[in-house]
């Protein structure tokens, strides 16, 4: 018992004697590394970082395309990266100003003071990180902290990288769009906010007030725009025109009897919306009439009104004119447009025993306008149409211009990234020889804006208008469906043409012819972003076109597709308080193949019934598809602790020793004892 206890004694003095050999190891490695290092006494917790290495942008490149076509090799736009890069968003219109966007160059000091209010153009980042502050082990930095609420928040960032979206590349293959379909498909809309115009008499119009106009019999009104009341879709005229805000209104005209009331129904006259009255080009005139001889104003001086004899006729008001540079368009029964037979517009319908013929169906009025000068022209251009039913819808749109040279003018979508609502901007791809070897590349805006990259459009009758003007829009961010019909008769190559007629009413222009078994590449570019340039190619993408159907053999079953989707893959770049979308990828998918046959029926089956006509079906659709790629935040690993031995742990032995003299005479000690037990 006495031998085990023996035993047992030694182990434990070898484990005491392994401690303290340890203990006097690690004091020496750990005094050496901080020998020369000072901490401050308020280091208690460790700061958790992210990565900050900085994202480069990839240079834009372009991918050769077959020698049918030509690819852009202007070099496109490169985007800065962790940086706001959008210059003033509310400037949308080249080389004229924007209405209440104070931050466009284009807008003089006179320009500035008919502004009822200025547009957001700058952005404030959110630098606050917040965690739960028992996360916060150790801090050894310059931030600046606080608690609020048992949360802690860092007012100094290092990794600015967070606040802003990564580039994402181009798409140039079906590929890699069917990819980005796939993994980032989904539906999103937008709802857009309406102006709301003031009523307020002030002495020279401002953005958003309503337009007066005068009568006859010295009354004097607001310049109507009628419209539809929320809970009905009949037409209200009491809603007022607002001065320098374009708009786009619609509602329903309806009448008890269509035979009488063709002739008889003033809302269906043009008359109604532009002769007996005049529109007022200043206000002051309504302020000062029959009140004073004179008007003076800060801005517009003092105004002589002693030769205004009657508030109808006089300098101050103007008579609207039928606009010069549009035609006036009439609609016949069967939904097809074309320039009407007469040059002035009829005093009334007429009635012909089954249709109403001429009836007004859209007022458009333009006014230019030069400031706190007033309306300088007053323009109105009208569409008719020829209606059977007792109801019919019509539109009324007003657009502004200032007096400049309209060819100059061009509209943007974005500045730089697209706005929800806005039409996407679409062009011909074209190069020009200039000789000695050298070529220049333009994107050639060969269609009007809206019509650019447009989905088919039913008219009254269901057919679909195909010609420039009457097709639906493609806007940014907003998803759509449409569908009409097209008419087929019966001949010999009836699937081939049909297939033909199809993709020339989905696609629109530029359509390319299909021979030696394939459809050559297109010409058509997609802009980038809303105000792409149209000599930088490189900031255009090319459509996609995976599976568009080739013309089936001619039989009396044909085997064809009916619709196509437009799949546009866009992703904001910039910060993430002011993201900028970039169109990345656009392609045309079509439906897939179904069977259409040409069917007749009775006496619609006998010999010489071949040309009659039948409709068929087709549809087309937009999708957007949300590919932004937002920054990824990055954990740093968990601390270490350095744990050691206080200075004078081993006092009063060692107490006039030096660190370095502590370490090395533990280190003997520690190791003579342990020979001497093994001894």
């Amino acid at each position: 018992m006495a031998a085990v206890t023996k035993s047992l004694s030694k182990l434990g003095v070898y484990f005491i004697l392994l401690f303290i050999t340890r203990t006097c190891i690690s004091q020496n490695i750990t005094t050496d590394a901080v020998a020369n290092t000072t901490l401050s006494a308020n280091a208690t917790v460790v700061t958790i970082t992210t990565d900050t290495t900085a994202t480069t942008t990839p240079p834009t490149t372009t991918t050769p395309i077959p020698t049918t076509t030509i690819a852009p090799s202007v070099p496109g736009s490169s985007i800065p990266t962790d940086k706001d890069f959008s210059r003033c968003p509310c400037d949308l219109t080249g080389l004229a100003c924007d209405v209440n966007c104070c931050c466009d160059p284009d807008c003089t000091t006179d320009d500035k003071r008919v502004f009822s209010e200025c547009f957001r153009n700058s952005y404030r980042l959110d630098d606050k990180l917040c965690f739960d502050r028992d996360v916060i082990l150790y801090e050894n930095g310059p931030e600046y902290s606080n608690t609020t609420n048992d949360l802690f928040c860092i007012y100094f960032d290092n990794d600015e990288e967070r606040n802003y979206y990564k580039n994402p590349s181009l798409i140039t293959t079906v590929a890699k769009i069917q990819e980005y379909v796939k993994d980032y498909g989904k539906f999103s809309f937008q709802p857009q906010p309406v102006s709301t115009p003031t009523a307020e008499i002030t002495n020279y119009y401002k953005s958003g007030d309503p337009m007066y106009v005068v009568f006859p019999t010295q009354a004097a009104s607001y310049l109507a725009l009628p419209t539809s009341l929320s809970a009905s879709p009949q037409c209200t005229d009491g809603n007022p025109a607002a001065y320098l805000i374009d708009q786009t209104v619609s509602c329903m005209r309806s009448v008890s009897n269509i035979a009488t009331g063709c002739t008889t129904t003033t809302a269906f006259q043009a008359s109604t919306f532009y002769q007996n009255m005049r529109l007022v080009k200043d206000p002051f005139l309504l302020q000062a009439y029959n009140s004073t001889t004179t008007v003076t104003d800060p801005v517009l001086g003092s105004i002589d009104l002693s030769g205004v004899t009657e508030l109808y006729d006089n300098d101050f008001t103007l008579q609207f004119e039928l606009d010069p540079n549009s035609t006036l368009r009439c609609i016949n029964t069967a939904g097809v447009e074309s320039t009407c037979s007469f040059a002035t517009p009829p005093a009334t319908p007429t009635w012909d025993g089954t249709t109403c013929q001429n009836v007004l169906t859209k007022v458009e009025y333009r006014f230019t306008t030069e400031g706190t000068y007033g309306v300088k022209n007053a323009f109105v251009s009208f569409i008719f149409s020829d209606i059977r039913t007792s109801s019919v819808i019509q539109s009324f749109q007003t657009t502004f211009t200032t007096k400049i040279d309209v060819s100059d003018v061009y509209v943007r979508s974005g500045n730089p990234g697209y706005i929800v609502g806005q039409p996407i901007v679409a062009g011909i791809l074209n190069e020009t020889n200039l000789g000695g070897g050298e070529t220049q590349q333009r994107i050639l805006l060969t269609q009007e804006r809206g019509q650019q990259l447009a989905l088919v459009k039913p008219s009254v009758t269901g057919s679909c208008g195909t010609a420039s003007g009457q097709r639906e829009p493609v806007v940014f961010g907003q998803n759509m469906r449409t569908g009409c019909f097209i008419e087929v008769k019966q001949s010999n190559n009836i699937c081939q043409d049909l297939q033909a007629d199809i993709i020339k009413a989905l696609e629109g222009y530029a359509i390319p012819t299909f021979t030696d078994g394939s459809y050559p590449a297109n010409y058509r570019y997609v802009a980038m972003f809303g105000d792409s340039s149209l000599t930088k190619t490189g900031d255009w993408l090319p459509i996609l076109y995976p599976n568009r159907p080739n013309p089936p053999q001619t039989t009396s079953e044909c085997f064809l597709s009916l619709g196509m989707d437009i799949q546009i893959i866009y992703a904001n770049v910039g910060s993430l308080a002011n993201p900028q979308p970039k169109i990345i990828g656009v392609s045309f998918v079509y439906d897939d193949a179904q069977t259409v046959k040409y069917r007749c029926s009775g006496p619609f089956c006998q010999p010489g019934s071949g040309s009659l006509i039948q409709k068929v079906e087709i549809s087309s659709s937009v999708t957007f598809i949300d590919a932004s790629k937002s920054p990824q935040e990055v954990e740093s690993e968990y601390p270490t602790f350095a744990v050691r031995l206080p200075y004078d742990f081993f006092y009063p032995f060692l107490n006039a020793a030096s660190e370095k003299e502590f370490g090395i005479t533990c280190f003997f000690l520690c190791l003579f004892v342990n020979l001497a037990h093994f001894l």
